[in-house]
Formats: C-alpha cells, sequence, structure tokens
C-alpha cells in the first residue's frame, strides 16, 4: 500500500509542509511580548522564551541554530524576525542565516520603530505584506515524516509496522527529559506531525508549529482528563495510523484546537 493522496503546502525554501503557518519569531525574551499582539493581529504563532541575552559559550550558535530550525521548518510558511536592538543574539544576524535557506523572511526592531506599539504596527503591516507575498498554495505531499515521542514504556512495533507499510517516514525519541524537550528535538528533524505518548503522570501537550496527537495511559490523571487526549489508552495501531492520516489531512488535533502547548528552547550553559 502507499500514502494516500494527501495535499499540504509548498512553501519556498522549507518544502511541503501540513500547516500553513506565520512565526513571528522573538530573536530575544525582551521582544517576545510585541511579538505576541503581532501574532495575535495577523493571525500568527510565536512563544515565549527567557533567551537571546546574557548567553554565553555554545549556547550563542545553539540558539541560533534552533531558531533558524523553527523558521525553515515545512509547515512555515514565512517568518517575522522581531529583536531588541541590542542583545546577544542579534535578530538582523539571525535573519540573514534565515533567508540564506528561505526569502520568506522580514526583520523589525523594536528599539528603531517607535517602541512597542509602533512596532506592533509595523510588524502587523510586515507580517501582513508576507502573507500576501508568500500566500500558500495546495501541493500533493509525497512525503510524510512522523514523530513518535515516548515518555513511557509502549509497546510500539505494531504503529511502526503500520507506518511502514503505507510508506511513511518516522523519527523516535525516547531519551530522558519529558515531551517538551523531545517534541523540540523532533522539531529540528522536520517531522510533519508528532504522535506522543506521555508519561503517566505528565498532562497532554502541544508544539505550536507542529500538530501533535497524545495518546492517553491508564494513570489515574490520564484517565480523569481523557477528553484532552486525541487517543484513548485503547486505541489500537490502526487507530493511530487512521488518526495521523486524519490529522495530517488537515483536521485539526486538541492541542491545536485548544492552542495549547510550549516551544523548549536547549541550553547547555549556565549564564547570567
Amino acid at each position: 500500500m502507499s500514502l494516500p493522496e494527501i495535499w499540504g503546502f509548498q512553501h519556498e525554501g522549507r518544502g511541503v509542509g501540513i500547516r500553513h503557518h506565520q512565526l513571528i519569531l522573538p530573536s530575544v525574551v525582551c521582544s517576545t511580548v510585541v511579538s505576541r499582539r503581532i501574532a495575535q493581529e495577523v493571525g500568527g504563532i510565536t512563544f515565549a522564551h527567557q533567551h537571546g541575552c546574557a548567553i554565553i559559550g555554545v549556547d550563542v550558535s545553539g540558539i541560533d541554530d534552533f531558531f533558524i530550525a523553527l523558521a525553515s521548518h515545512p509547515n512555515v510558511g514565512s517568518v517575522l524576525v522581531v529583536g531588541l536592538g541590542c542583545e546577544t543574539t542579534q535578530g538582523n544576524e539571525l535573519t540573514e542565516k534565515i533567508t540564506k535557506l528561505t526569502k520568506s523572511t522580514e526583520y523589525l526592531v523594536i528599539q528603531e520603530s517607535g517602541g512597542v506599539e509602533g512596532t506592533v504596527a509595523n510588524g502587523a503591516a510586515a507580517a501582513r505584506e508576507l502573507a500576501l507575498t508568500y500566500s500558500h498554495f495546495p501541493y500533493p505531499l509525497e512525503e510524510l515524516v512522523v514523530g513518535i515521542e515516548l515518555s513511557r514504556d509502549v509497546e510500539i512495533e505494531p504503529l511502526l509496522t503500520e507506518l511502514t507499510h503505507i510508506g511513511i517516514k518516522y523519527v523516535i525519541i525516547s531519551e530522558a527529559g519529558g515531551s517538551a524537550k523531545h517534541f523540540s528535538m523532533l522539531m529540528s528533524q522536520k517531522v510533519h506531525l508528532i504522535i506522543s505518548f506521555p508519561d503517566g503522570n505528565q498532562p497532554p501537550s502541544g508544539f505550536p508549529l507542529i500538530p501533535v496527537l497524545n495518546v492517553a495511559s491508564n494513570s489515574q490523571l490520564h484517565q480523569a482528563i481523557s477528553t484532552e487526549f486525541d487517543l484513548q489508552s485503547d486505541a489500537t495501531a490502526k487507530d493511530m495510523l487512521d488518526k495521523i492520516i486524519s490529522t495530517a489531512d488537515h483536521t485539526k488535533t486538541i492541542s491545536e484546537q485548544n492552542q495549547s502547548g510550549e516551544i523548549l528552547v536547549p541550553r547547555l550553559v549556565r549564564s547570567v
């Protein structure tokens, strides 16, 4: 068997995604609030973080690389980078690196754009212009890559067999660290969607750029909030495959509907 016909979105320099997101990317903690306001104005996606300033060592390049991976993910249609102007992670340098991979990127500096209100207004205008210039159009998805996030012990072989049977590629992350860390690792592998098996003491969660299907366990917590999970503990491998295909074909996951989830930016060095 082969993958059913799924229409995605051709994104310049990024490949074909299953979502068409505009990312408002704060290059530093100081611009996260402004980025959120711009995202609310234009229906984009953003995230809060505590990075970009007072970072040292390998984290300087590491955070840059992580932001570049976010901006070049296939589910992203365009990117507006919002910087403050005096941070360690310089937004203009970050933007230059991103535009080497994809041209659908713009940059604003709060200190040069009329402060908060001026930047929100200018940012919303710039984001809308990006969306018009790099509008999406349907494109056949030839390859679907699924991330499998294992924060608990699960018999995964039946699902792998189903995925392999119809030619779906997969990436498995099962090391210590929890779902949020795993999602970030899978994002860097450019998976289109994620199926997550959270620990029984952990609630379901999501990732703003990537649809996440949460599968419940038999734990007391999961059973108490079972309606927050996309798949129940008795879901078969075929149930999971059907849900993966429908999600790739634009059905929203519960975390997407709730607009829940976070982006965890990796750090290695303790700094000020």
